[in-house]
């Protein structure tokens, strides 16, 4: 598959790492220039800017960087809660790509070479030897923090930031926040044996129509040994929450399934 696969891959990769977290562990402080807080109210005002919503709609604009690919497209974006996520990419206003994602697998339409592709979630697990989870993809897609479970985190402040971190099964997770909004501003994953890295920062922070904090400029990257660094920049535009959208996903009797 072309660039498209690959920019839905950049989704996955991130799921890969998910597991829930806990903590009580106090913050390390390292710069008086923001207030000390403790973990388990960084942890708790992290819960308060959470993007809870039953519908997301909203238009993208998307800037891919591979190793040797550039593509710059737009995309609608709509969500179902706990439900689908559906995606649909277009070049220069035309259809290349259509892909929807359920609890369970993955589906690709590839408008370009008329072909498509259908993988269960455990063909992710398979392949990484790690988990694949639709509520971590749909909570990429909120711009909502994802964690490491079982373990406590330890915290301080740097760069006027309060820096969370913990790392457990060689899988390394650090978050960044917003020393007086406690927005989420960056999270990234480590799969340390594999020297995998995910990286995500969140930018322009506006208020939704119940109030709710939506983060409307993404940076995505991927790299590791053995395979391709990517970059992802996402501008969304006309976010519309709990309003009930279509979604079609047909695949053409003529297109032809790759593995």
């Amino acid at each position: 598959m072309n660039s498209f696969f690959k920019i839905t891959f950049i989704l996955f990769f991130a799921s890969l790492f998910v597991i829930s977290c806990k903590s009580r562990k106090k913050v390390i402080s390292t710069d008086d220039s923001i207030p000390e807080k403790s973990t388990s109210f960084l942890l708790k005002a992290l819960g308060k800017n959470k993007v809870d919503v039953e519908w997301l709609s909203a238009k993208a604009k998307i800037t891919y960087r591979g190793e040797n690919e550039r593509l710059k497209a737009t995309a609608i974006i709509r969500m179902r809660k706990d439900s689908v996520l559906f995606f649909v990419v277009k070049k220069a206003g035309i259809e290349g790509a259509r892909v929807q994602i359920t609890t369970d697998s993955i589906y690709i339409i590839d408008r370009q070479r008329k072909e498509y592709l259908i993988k269960g979630l455990d063909f992710f697990e398979g392949k990484y030897n790690l988990p694949a989870n639709f509520e971590a993809i749909q909570d990429i897609v909120l711009g909502n923090v994802l964690y490491l479970s079982n373990v406590k985190p330890e915290s301080k402040i740097k760069d006027n930031q309060y820096h969370l971190f913990v790392e457990k099964d060689n899988v390394r997770a650090e978050y960044w926040m917003e020393g007086v909004t406690h927005f989420l501003k960056q999270m990234q994953f480590t799969d340390v044996r594999n020297s995998r890295t995910f990286n995500m920062t969140f930018e322009d922070h506006r208020q939704l129509e119940d109030e709710q904090y939506f983060s409307y400029i993404r940076n995505l990257n991927v790299s590791g040994e053995n395979m391709d660094e990517a970059d992802m920049k996402i501008k969304l535009s006309k976010v519309e929450i709990n309003i009930p959208k279509s979604i079609k996903f047909d695949i053409p009797k003529r297109y032809k399934r790759v593995d």
